[in-house]
């Protein structure tokens, strides 16, 4: 039975449409994408009224377990799937299950750069944590054009890996403070996967600054002989006798890339989310939607870099007179007083860029979308 359950749990995370969806169109044979896709439909059909997903399903009666909702371990994959598979595949079903799932976290989830957990049956927050594989959401903001929003997620991940050396598994927003017994650093790549795909986007040295300032932390940290462990405890640096294999197929492989990204501009790849490279064929797909706009790198038409203007924001907003060339990052937004996002009253706080709502301020004093009628 717990064979049983870590699987199902494997598949609420990513479903594996995208190995075996490119493991049908290499031999022909459409029963791997057929069983795949089936798991992901009947994990969509399971979403809440609010397009939320929880993390833990009951493999006897097929239900939630856990109602705790955030982008984090459990279902992070899951997200990052349905974008990649769209963009592996060019199906549009992918990209408007996507683009729903994608304004239900932005709406229930986010807080300033950071994103909590919620109920995914109430949209009510429940753990405000950080947890290292959230890590992984600024690189697929990336992908999907909210290089804006990345950049401000991937900035206070980062802020927490210098405040520590490393990135710890958990960390308290509510209380600022590591999580007790999650203490741990097992060289996990999101933050370095995030990285990673903002140089790519933007080109800004500063990433190359981040990359150095990690790879010089594995180096003075958790090299030892014959390799690299793992932290056990980040206040104290005290090492643990293992190696997670996404230690060389992932963290090693983005930091690698960051430095010489050659390999990604000889042919278009998407990852994995194990970092396994997947070429994006033409034959595979069918032609994007006009909607879509690409980064600049990972898709199959190489196009001229476009202005950076949100391509999800302009799904949900409306672009009104907006002319080539203009640097926003939607056509509502109105950004808050102040940049940290701290507020006295609701006039401190502006309109949301994704949702197009007007945020509001809680009792703790930040702006957010915390009254949703």
């Amino acid at each position: 039975m717990r064979l049983q359950k870590q699987a199902l749990q494997g598949v609420v995370r990513g479903s594996l449409i995208l190995e075996m969806g490119a493991l049908s169109k290499m031999t022909g044979d459409p029963i791997y994408e057929s069983v795949a896709l089936r798991a992901l439909r009947k994990l969509w059909s399971m979403q809440s009224s609010l397009k939320l997903f929880g993390t833990t399903l009951d493999v006897e009666t097929g239900q939630w377990i856990e109602y705790s909702s955030g982008i984090g371990a459990g279902v992070d994959s899951f997200y990052e799937y349905l974008l990649k598979a769209h963009i592996l595949f060019g199906k549009e079903d992918f990209w408007k299950m996507f683009h729903s799932a994608y304004v239900a976290v932005q709406k229930y989830f986010r807080h300033g750069p950071w994103y909590h957990e919620a109920d995914m049956r109430t949209g009510k927050a429940t753990y405000w944590q950080l947890t290292s594989l959230q890590a992984f959401w600024p690189g697929l903001q990336v992908l999907i054009g909210d290089v804006s929003a990345a950049n401000s997620s991937h900035r206070e991940f980062f802020h927490v890996w210098k405040r520590y050396g490393v990135l710890p598994e958990r960390y308290l927003l509510d209380h600022q403070m590591i999580h007790p017994t999650e203490k741990y650093y097992p060289l996990r790549p999101e933050l370095a996967e995030s990285t990673f795909y903002l140089y790519q986007a933007t080109k800004d040295p500063w990433y190359i600054e981040v990359g150095e300032s990690i790879v010089n932390s594995l180096n003075l940290y958790t090299k030892v002989e014959g390799g690299f462990a793992s932290i056990k405890d980040v206040t104290t640096m005290q090492l643990e006798d293992h190696q997670h294999s996404f230690f060389l197929a992932e963290t090693c492989k983005y930091l690698y890339l960051l430095f010489d990204d050659s390999f990604v501009h000889e042919n278009n790849y998407i990852f994995t989310t194990e970092g396994h490279p997947l070429p994006v064929l033409g034959t595979w797909h069918e032609e994007l939607p006009e909607a879509y706009v690409p980064t600049n790198w990972t898709f199959v038409k190489r196009q001229p870099r476009v202005s950076r203007i949100s391509a999800m924001s302009l799904q949900v907003c409306p672009a009104l007179n907006l002319k080539s060339g203009q640097h926003i990052e939607s056509a509502c937004h109105i950004p808050d007083a102040r940049s940290d996002f701290r507020c006295l009253t609701d006039e401190d706080c502006g309109v949301d860029a994704t949702t197009c709502r007007r945020r509001s301020c809680s009792m703790a004093g930040y702006c957010g979308l915390w009254l949703i009628i």
